[in-house]
């Protein structure tokens, strides 16, 4: 799994700094990643790996780390 790409994506999606400290990178804790970028960012994300989300994919994905989980799981 690419990780640098995933970042390439959440950067893009979420108009997110260079220096973001990714470890530290949650849902609704950074003013981008609301209800609305969430949706966004799973859109992108799915088309950038080619692959498609469960529903309780979508949900879970609260972080940064679990959506590098998440996309391995798809992707590997």
């Amino acid at each position: 799994m690419d990780v640098e790409k995933l970042k390439t994506v959440f950067r893009e999606t979420l108009d997110l700094p260079d220096d973001i400290a990714w470890a530290e990178l949650r849902y609704s804790e950074y003013p981008t990643w609301t209800s609305l970028g969430h949706m966004s960012l799973v859109a992108a994300i799915e088309t950038e790996f080619d692959i498609m989300f469960e529903t309780d994919d979508i949900i879970d994905m609260s972080s940064f780390d679990k959506s590098v989980e998440l996309v391995a799981k798809h992707v590997d």
